[in-house]
């Protein structure tokens, strides 16, 4: 519950950073017809519902791998990070066994980070040599589908309604690495264009967004820990964020394994638009 985690620092927030999926709405079926898209027809070494059987289990977390995971499609293994007195990395295969370490060096294809639903999909499209152009296509139907109502993709009135009472900070910024052509119009079907004092489209996360904020703080005269990034991809949305010292929100409906510290942990849209009010409250009361 955000009243149980330490918020002492809220009153300092000038700059909100805001993603798009999985941060503005929340959507649990949109990844079945994702799969569907992708997978309904052709050969592949696993069915269309075993597949979905093992993207269900990664997401409730019932699977040897899970959401804050790293898959490397070079070797078809996992690497797993876990805090202790130093952090500690697990190297395994898909069915949880221990996978030689040696084997996961290879940097021909890059390694995926687990974030969320989306690239656990991009993850399966790799695993099963689906070409981009494919997922691409599979990808540009799903949100037109999303937005013609066939998921369970919807507004969150009162999120939209805590962005726009947020007004005691400097900005509010949405970045997302959607494409500007399916981004605009996701973000006008939502009906939040007007609430942002920036939008911007192929933000190129997680390398854009530490380029980004380097540049906001540096034009605004902005200290890091003056600026709260809120998302539901850790390695887009905060890793870059954290690593220049702002404050930290993760939001997801699916268990994680990643170890890092964020500032606020979140799993839905009813407490992300008690945190804005939270910031508004403070903000406003040291006025």
């Amino acid at each position: 519950m955000l009243e149980e985690q330490q918020m002492d620092w809220l009153h300092e927030i000038e700059v909100v950073l805001f993603d798009l999926d999985g941060t503005l709405y929340q959507d649990g079926k949109f990844y079945k017809r994702y799969l569907e898209l992708l997978f309904h027809e052709g050969n592949y070494a696993a069915s269309l519902d075993e597949i979905l059987e093992e993207m269900e289990c990664l997401l409730e977390g019932k699977h040897t791998s899970s959401i804050g995971n790293w898959y490397h499609p070079s070797t078809d293994t996992w690497t797993r990070e876990t805090l202790g007195d130093q952090l500690h990395v697990t190297h395994y295969t898909w069915k949880g066994t221990e996978a030689d370490v040696e084997t996961n060096q290879s940097t021909n294809i890059p390694v995926i980070y687990a974030g969320d639903a989306w690239s656990l999909v991009s993850i399966f499209t790799v695993k099963y040599g689906i070409e981009e152009a494919q997922r691409q296509q599979a990808f540009q139907q799903v949100r037109k589908e999303m937005l013609q109502g066939a998921s369970s993709f919807e507004r969150h009135a009162g999120l939209y309604e805590a962005i726009g009472q947020l007004t005691d900070v400097r900005m509010k910024l949405l970045l997302t690495n959607s494409p500007e052509n399916t981004g605009r119009e996701f973000i006008a079907a939502l009906g939040s264009s007007d609430l942002f004092t920036d939008i911007v489209y192929g933000a190129g996360k997680p390398t854009g967004l530490e380029h980004y904020m380097n540049e906001l703080m540096k034009r605004e005269g902005l200290r890091p820990e003056q600026i709260l990034s809120i998302g539901d991809h850790a390695w887009n949305d905060l890793y870059p964020v954290r690593k220049l010292g702002g404050r930290t929100a993760w939001i997801s409906a699916y268990p994680s394994s990643d170890p890092s510290p964020w500032d606020v942990r979140m799993t839905t849209l009813d407490e992300l638009a008690a945190l804005l009010k939270d910031i508004q409250q403070v903000k406003y009361s040291k006025i």
